[in-house]
C-alpha cells in the first residue's frame, strides 16, 4: 500500500481541501482511523474515488483528522501528487462527492444543485 498523508487539527465546519493531478482514491480519517489504517486492520472513512480536483471536506466533528491519498498498490504504483489545506467554513463552496458514492447520495447532491441553481434564496421554502 503507497500513499501520501497530511494531519490536521481542524474545527467542526472547517474545510478541507484537496487538489490532485490525476483520479485516485482520497480518503478522510480521523486519528484513531488512520491507526487502524496504517495497521492494515478495518477502518471507517469519508471520501472515495474521485476524478477531479478540488476535492473538499466538511470536518464534522472537532478532532485529528488525516488526509489520506492513495498511490495505488504495492505492484501497481500511480505516481499522484496532492496538496492539502485547511479552509474557513463557507457557505458558497460546494462538497465533492466521490465516484463510487451510493447512487442516492449523488443524486441527492445534484438535486441540491439543481434547487440552488434554481430558486433564489429569499424564494426558497420547506416541504
Amino acid at each position: 500500500m503507497q500513499y501520501l498523508y497530511k494531519q490536521f487539527q481542524a474545527k467542526k465546519k472547517e474545510i478541507i481541501e484537496v487538489e490532485i493531478d490525476r483520479p485516485t482514491k482520497v480518503r478522510f480519517l480521523t486519528a484513531v482511523e488512520y491507526k487502524r489504517y496504517k495497521n492494515c486492520r478495518s477502518f471507517t472513512f469519508y471520501g472515495g474515488t474521485y476524478d477531479s480536483s478540488p476535492v473538499r471536506f466538511v470536518i464534522p466533528h472537532d478532532a485529528v483528522w488525516y488526509v489520506v491519498v492513495e498511490k495505488g498498490s504495492r505492484y501497481s504504483p500511480v505516481p499522484v501528487q496532492a496538496r492539502c489545506r485547511v479552509l474557513q467554513p463557507d457557505r458558497q463552496v460546494l462538497s465533492s462527492v466521490a465516484l463510487d458514492a451510493p447512487a442516492h447520495v449523488r443524486d441527492a447532491e445534484d438535486r441540491a444543485a439543481l434547487m440552488e441553481a434554481e430558486v433564489p434564496e429569499e424564494g426558497r421554502t420547506e416541504e
